[in-house]
């Protein structure tokens, strides 16, 4: 009998489930229904001959089993990407390309447009600037073709090693106009009871839900675009929830900030890696750290994975 081999359609449907572990919603991702995202798993477990998922309190958990083979892909994926800049590299320039996620709604043009002019000069290495939702960051680190981002904490069965940057407090942005921008702060569930919060992470969007419906919150997505947001909040007298670090960059003439209280949420900037960084990702990844006082924590996690050295005879 041929050995089983996983069809690609099969590893991007096993993946989409692994990222939003709720098979409707990974359904949609996929453009399919439930009921064919459910019958194409169910032949993969008859496949593989193991249970990958079971029902939890929180949507779709993988089992021992599923974590096995979504970390033997991860490993496969991570090893073939490994194998292509390999064969790229005999037949290229030799420069290696070094992917950043970095959202855009967080970091601006002059941030981005800083950290590649730090490594301008050295002709061996490319930055190629990503952007996107939370979920894709984690998602294509874990296939190898993202080498880090500054994201949230990614879900603990992803298996995805991350250093966390700040615990930073919460803000709201508001318009200059609105009745809450008259209080000094504002509270979560007292103050925002009946308000639209503006959605530019479809993730987030489902991580929070709960959290607002409970607490009376609207919440409307809009696209992922910053522009978008500050008029949303400026002119419809929406909200926006964020850490105060990147709020305090986002005020204008219009758009005030606050600080926001007693919130349920955890929004804590992570930076989110591949634990088989090269020596140009290593030095890209200590530039991103910045202020963050966190490259000791990066050199302890690579420390940790090294094989020891052979003690002296």
């Amino acid at each position: 009998m041929a050995p089983f081999r996983l069809s690609a359609e099969q590893r991007r449907y096993f993946y989409a489930l692994c990222a939003t572990r709720n098979i409707t919603k990974a359904a949609e991702s996929l453009y399919l229904s439930r009921q064919g995202l459910s019958r194409s798993m169910r032949g993969l477990e008859r496949a593989v001959g193991a249970t990958l998922f079971a029902r939890g309190k929180h949507g779709v958990e993988l089992t021992r089993a599923g974590q096995a083979l979504l970390r033997h892909l991860q490993e496969e994926d991570r090893a073939w990407e490994a194998c292509l800049d390999g064969i790229r590299a005999l037949e290229g320039d030799g420069c290696e390309t070094v992917r950043v996620g970095l959202l855009s709604m967080f970091v601006g043009y002059d941030q981005k447009r800083l950290l590649l002019s730090r490594f301008e000069e050295d002709e061996g290495l490319r930055i190629e600037i990503v952007d996107g939702d939370h979920d894709a960051f984690w998602e294509a680190i874990a296939v190898g073709d993202l080498e880090c981002a500054i994201t949230i904490r990614p879900p603990d069965h992803l298996g995805l090693p991350s250093i966390k940057l700040a615990d930073d407090t919460l803000s709201v942005l508001l318009s200059c106009d609105d009745p809450l921008a008259r209080k000094a702060t504002v509270d979560f569930a007292r103050d925002l009871r009946g308000k639209t919060v503006v959605q530019t992470s479809p993730y987030k969007g489902r991580l929070y839900e709960t959290i607002f419906r409970n607490h009376g919150i609207l919440s409307e997505s809009i696209l992922h675009d910053r522009n978008l947001m500050l008029a949303q909040v400026s002119c419809r007298h929406q909200c926006f929830i964020i850490q105060t670090t990147y709020a305090r960059e986002l005020t204008t003439d219009e758009v005030c900030r606050r600080p926001l209280v007693n919130a349920p949420l955890s929004m804590a900037s992570h930076f989110v890696f591949r634990p088989d960084l090269s020596e140009r990702a290593l030095r890209v990844a200590r530039d991103l750290f910045g202020g963050f006082s966190k490259a000791e924590e990066l050199d302890a996690y690579l420390a940790a994975r090294s094989p020891a050295e052979p003690s002296p005879t």
